[in-house]
This record gives structure tokens, sequence and C-alpha cells, in this order.
């Protein structure tokens, strides 16, 4: 297992929070080669150069590799937040990072993407995650159609939280 750091903005205060996780895990620089390392298993990346984290991260999935879990590092402040990539959470964010969605269509996107899940667990970590602060109702809307209730369904869209620190 080793740890990595995105090396933009003050890099040993990334080092440093990787290394009060665990002193003895190495710390590698991650780039375009290093990001492929199959014993990466977190890196650590200012909130606000997340999104080089996440290509890395794409680029690994491309490569048939697991995903590693990002700490997100506040610049200037104490706190951190681990959401790991490969967790239900973590995957429904990435959905949300493309907009707004409601609650069946992030269940289609993410049953295509990663595989098979049910709708209440997708149901249910979208109500963990507005209860942790990541994600909102942006609007709710009504709909008609030919469904097996009626004609009308409301669909309540969700969308990033700002306060979150994804964009």
């Amino acid at each position: 297992m080793k740890f990595g750091i995105v090396p933009k903005g003050p890099a040993d205060k990334l080092t440093k929070k990787a290394k009060a996780l665990n002193p003895s895990t190495p710390i590698l620089i991650v780039d375009k080669s290093t990001c492929f390392d199959s014993e990466l298993f977190a890196v650590f990346v200012f909130t606000k150069y997340r999104t080089d984290a996440d290509a890395f991260n794409s680029k690994r999935e491309k490569a048939g590799l697991r995903p590693f879990a990002i700490v997100d590092v506040p610049f200037g402040e104490k706190e951190i937040k681990v959401l790991p990539a490969d967790s239900v959470r973590g995957r429904i964010v990435q959905i949300l990072k493309e907009g707004p969605a409601y609650g069946y269509e992030i269940y289609k996107k993410y049953k295509k993407r990663y595989g098979n899940i049910s709708m209440r667990l997708i149901y249910y970590h979208i109500s963990r995650g507005q209860k942790d602060n990541l994600f909102e109702i942006d609007t709710v809307k009504q709909s008609e159609g030919n469904f097996s209730w009626g004609g009308k369904a409301t669909r309540k869209y969700y969308k990033l939280k700002s306060s979150a620190g994804y964009k």
C-alpha cells in the first residue's frame, strides 16, 4: 500500500497529512506515469485541484486498475475529508459532477457504469449524502407519462452541495 500526493500547492502539507494517517506508508508524487502504480491506495490533494486526482483515477480505470481513494485537503484548513472513489456514495458524487439528476436517473447511470445495484441502496446513499452535506435537492419537477401508477411522477433532482467542495 502506498499514498500519493498531487504536487500542487505546498506539497509538504499534503505529505504531513499522509504521514499523520500512517507514518510507515511510502508516499509517491502522482503524475501521468506513477498514477498507474497498482499499490497506490489513496491520493492526497488540495480540494481546489481535485480535478487532477479525478483525471488520474479515470486513467487508472481505463487501464483496468482499481481507483484510489481521494483525500481532499482544504487549503488553509485543518480538516480532511475522505471519500473513497470506489464507494457507492463516491460514485454518486462522480455522476452528480456531470450535473443534477433525479434518483432513477442516478440509478440507471450507476448500473450502466459500475454494475448491478438496488434502487433502495441508491436512495439510501442519496439520503445519507444529504445528511452529510454532500447532496441537496436542486429542483422538483412533475413529469407526465404512462407510468404504472398513473400519468404523473414527481422527480427530485439532486446536485452536489457547493459547500461539499466538489465541482
